[in-house]
């Protein structure tokens, strides 16, 4: 019995130990703190490039996120997350896709913000520097113009990115100061020419469907959001059309196709660098997808089939019908037991037990089986 006392002792510290490694763990996870959603954030946004920080940047944010109600976590807002190949920012934890999975989001999300929903704030550069105060806590799209340097004959180009209101410090703290959570950033700028070169190809996935595709498409070309030209791609200008403009816009398209052909559209870009001249590639890739249900045959079954079709009987039986017609019966006895003999061995069994066989010394066996165990542990107690 002393002995049973010790290992039940042993049982329960191990159970406490485990406790408090797991209770420690909750705790790690949980040192940020939690978001008080009641309160307003600020940005300070810097502009510069190498020691030159410039004046007069027109800076718009765009609110494409939220803090959850119990303020531990961010989503996107609903009209967001509805364009958004990635909605769960939870799941945004492998540092080896971070990056990547940010950008998607990015992606999908500006060309909507800035062409259908507009700015959540605006605001100049002054000193290099953009500030917004007042701001709700969530996420934000940042998005500014270009500087033209005509005697430099570049343009500054300043990226799109995506930021939270409030950051997190070095000591993994959400920052709060003054009574307002704060965030910053210092925007990344590249020096490129004062234009680049753009060309629009039109790509078809349609094998098999060739016949179906329009002689020519239009394609609206936009610019930050306007109309920027009407142009038409055939295979008279090889499904392709340039053009040059100053660097740091943004490019959409809409493109117009008459009919009722069901194609699925996707844009792709690639940029090049050659002799200092940049070019932008945008692929407009359209993919045929084919109805659920298919034309009908060209030589359908005729409406009226034929009076005595193969596999239907005659409408006449014939006249003398045999006496005594063979009936299908059903197999002997002996021919039954014999399939259960041939039934495989399974643990060398053939089959379930069934009624007729012996059983009832097995209880007995049960009984004196338990009986002996109870007695050994009694045994085993007393020593």
């Amino acid at each position: 019995m002393k002995r049973f006392s010790k290992i039940l002792k042993r049982i329960t510290m191990a159970a406490c130990v485990i406790s408090l490694m797991f209770s420690g763990k909750t705790m790690t996870t949980q040192a940020r703190g939690l978001i008080d959603t009641s309160k307003k954030g600020s940005l300070t946004i810097e502009y510069k490039y190498g020691d030159r920080h410039f004046d007069g940047v027109e800076v718009n944010i765009y609110k494409i996120g939220s803090v959850s109600s119990d303020g531990s976590f961010f989503e996107l807002d609903s009209q967001y997350k509805a364009i958004s190949p990635v909605t769960d920012l939870k799941s945004i934890t492998d540092k080896a896709t971070v990056d990547e999975q940010w950008k998607k989001i990015l992606d999908a999300v500006e060309p909507y913000a800035v062409n259908t929903v507009g700015p959540t704030a605006t605001t100049t550069s002054n000193g290099g520097y953009a500030k917004f105060t007042g701001l709700d806590l969530g996420i934000y799209l940042v998005r500014s113009s270009t500087v033209v340097d005509e005697s430099e004959e570049c343009t500054y180009v300043f990226s799109s990115f995506l930021i939270s209101v409030p950051q997190l410090d070095s000591s993994d703290n959400w920052i709060y100061e003054g009574g307002v959570y704060s965030a910053s950033a210092t925007c990344k700028c590249e020096k490129e020419s004062l234009n680049e070169e753009f060309e629009l190809l039109k790509r078809w996935n349609d094998a098999g469907y060739e016949n179906l595709r329009p002689s020519s498409i239009e394609v609206v070309i936009k610019r930050d959001g306007e109309e920027y030209a009407t142009v038409t791609l055939s295979e008279e200008n090889s499904w392709h059309y340039s053009w040059s403009d100053k660097s740091g816009y943004m490019w959409t398209f809409e493109e117009r196709v008459g009919g009722d052909i069901n194609y699925s559209v996707s844009l792709s870009d690639t940029r090049s660098n050659a002799n200092g001249k940049v070019k932008i590639t945008y692929v407009l890739t359209n993919t045929y997808n084919p109805p659920d249900n298919p034309p009908p045959p060209d030589n359908p079954p005729p409406d009226n089939p034929p009076d005595n079709p193969p596999d239907n009987p005659p409408d006449n039986p014939p006249d003398n019908p045999p006496e005594n017609p063979e009936t299908p019966g059903f197999p002997s006895l002996p021919e039954v037991l014999g399939a259960i003999r041939n039934l495989p061995e399974v643990l060398g069994a053939r089959r379930l037990p069934q009624t007729g066989l012996l059983w009832w010394p097995i209880p007995i066996l049960v009984i004196v089986g338990v009986v002996l165990i109870v007695k050994g542990i009694r045994k085993n107690s007393k020593a």
